[in-house]
C-alpha cells in the first residue's frame, strides 16, 4: 500500500471510540470520506444505519462508492447545496477543516441547513503539538511536509481552544473534546494529562445544533 492509498484508507477507531453512545445515529454524511473507512468502520460499529459521502478525489470517491450508501464526488462547497441535509442526523468531518479555503462558511451553511439535534463529529490536526511548537520557537522553523500536522495541503491550523471557538462562532453548541495522544505517552507515570496540548496530534470534537 503507497503512502497516498494509506492516507485514504486510514483506520479511524479512534473517532469511533470517541463517538461511542447510546445513541444509533440513523443517517450520516461524511464530509471529506476519502476510501469510505469511517463510513465503514461507524456501520461496523452499529453507531449509524446508513452513511453517504463528499469526496473531491475522483478515484478516491469511486472507491468510497463501494462501501457508503450514496458518495458525491467533488467540493464540499459546490456539492453541499444540492444536498437535503435533514436527512441526516450526524455529519461528520474527519480531518476535512482544514483542508477547507473557508471552513467557517461551510460550518454555518451546515448549521443553517441541518435539523435541531443533529450531531457534528470534527477532527483536526493540533498545531500545539510540540514537534511543530518547539522547532518554530527555538528555531524559527515552520516547515511543511508531505502529511501529517503541517501537511502542504493544510490550509488553516488549530488548536483545542481554536476548534472550540469556530464550531461556537459557527453556531455550533459543542458537547465534549478529546485529545489524541499517541499510546507512548499514556503511561501511568507520564504527566501526559499536564501536558495534553503540547503532546496531542489531534483533536476531536462533537457539537450538536
Amino acid at each position: 500500500m503507497t503512502e497516498n492509498n494509506a492516507y485514504f484508507n486510514a483506520d479511524r477507531n479512534d473517532l469511533l471510540q470517541f463517538l461511542s453512545t447510546d445513541k444509533v445515529f440513523n443517517h450520516a454524511l461524511d464530509i471529506g470520506c476519502a476510501a469510505g473507512v469511517l463510513g465503514r468502520q461507524m456501520v461496523a460499529a452499529s453507531l449509524v444505519s446508513c452513511v453517504d459521502g463528499i469526496e473531491i478525489n475522483a478515484d478516491v470517491a469511486k472507491q468510497a462508492a463501494m462501501i457508503l450508501h450514496k458518495v458525491w464526488h467533488g467540493s464540499v462547497e459546490n456539492v453541499l447545496p444540492s444536498i437535503e441535509l435533514s436527512n441526516y442526523d450526524l455529519v461528520t468531518m474527519a480531518d476535512s477543516l482544514e483542508h477547507l479555503s473557508d471552513p467557517w462558511q461551510v460550518l454555518t451553511d451546515l448549521h443553517k441547513n441541518a435539523v435541531v439535534g443533529t450531531r457534528l463529529l470534527v477532527s483536526v490536526p493540533n498545531i500545539r503539538e510540540k514537534n511543530v511548537l518547539l522547532p518554530l520557537l527555538f528555531h524559527g522553523r515552520f516547515e511543511y511536509q508531505n502529511s501529517g500536522i503541517m501537511d502542504r495541503t493544510h490550509l488553516h491550523f488549530f488548536t483545542r481552544s481554536s476548534l472550540i471557538n469556530i464550531l461556537s462562532e459557527t453556531g455550533w453548541i459543542v458537547e465534549k473534546t478529546q485529545a489524541n495522544i499517541k499510546r507512548k505517552y499514556l503511561k501511568w507515570w507520564y504527566p501526559h494529562h499536564l501536558l495534553e496540548e503540547f503532546i496531542a496530534v489531534q483533536y476531536f470534537a462533537l457539537a450538536y445544533k
